[in-house]
């Protein structure tokens, strides 16, 4: 199978593989760091001593970022192999799709710096990582954009998984927004450790991978089973949720 021809699920799994090779890279040496501070007298981490705590930071969201798209890649593969089942008509754009994929993984690695902001960064390195906080949004709203399109001109069957894929844009759109928002300076240093930043992970995460994993769960446990859900129980759990 070329890689033109790879199911979209596979595209993004491929790209998780390789941030999650990068991204656990930088997170395991700061734990080590870490650990060796608090078990030899190392001062890595200690200002006292000459140790930076804002090195601490840096390592951490190289890493805390692209862990956000560690997640969210495979959500978005699971519901590019299930929308075109329920409204009947192949995913719109799939090499836009697949191209987005790519590009969200590498750009995840350019904007760690965002939860910085109000660290006493210089000017440049804001302006830096606010215009890649803001342009990754376009990569993800491509992936967004295409979903629509394909739900748009199909004819949509109204089952348990659809309901949590219909669930899935509109929240996640809501915290993309909320992201976007963040990715300006003055913006975030307001709203910087406040309930907005809480609001827009759990809208992101909820959004953006829990109702994805669910709508999985409803679509193929039928075949790990042999049974089918139940539909009534599955609309309380979606609408509750």
């Amino acid at each position: 199978m070329s890689l033109a021809k790879m199911p979209l699920y596979a595209w993004a799994m491929l790209v998780t593989a390789f941030s999650i090779l990068f991204a656990f890279t930088p997170l395991l040496v700061v734990s080590a760091l870490l650990e060796l501070d608090r078990k030899i007298g190392s001062v890595f981490f200690v200002p006292e001593m000459g140790g930076s705590p804002l090195l601490w930071q840096h390592l951490f969201w190289i890493f805390g970022h692209p862990e956000v798209y560690i997640q969210f890649l495979p959500a978005t593969g699971l519901l590019a192999m299930m929308i075109p089942v329920f409204v009947r008509r192949r995913t719109v754009g799939y090499t836009f799709v697949a191209v987005s994929m790519l590009s969200t993984g590498m750009i995840a690695f350019l904007l760690w710096a965002h939860h910085m902001f109000t660290a006493g960064l210089p000017n440049i390195v804001l302006g830096i990582f606010s215009a890649a906080s803001i342009f990754i949004a376009i990569p993800t709203a491509v992936q967004i954009f295409a979903f629509m399109a394909t739900v748009v001109g199909g004819k949509p069957v109204w089952k348990t998984p659809f309901y949590f894929i219909v669930g899935f844009i509109v929240t996640f759109v809501l915290g993309g927004i909320t992201g976007v928002m963040v990715g300006s300076v003055p913006f975030n240093w307001q709203a910087h450790d406040s309930y907005f930043i809480v609001a827009h992970l759990h809208y992101v995460l909820i959004g953006g991978v829990v109702f994805p994993i669910f709508a999985a769960l409803y679509y193929w446990m039928p075949k790990w089973t042999g049974k089918l859900l139940s539909e009534r129980l599955g609309r309380w759990n979606f609408w509750l949720m």
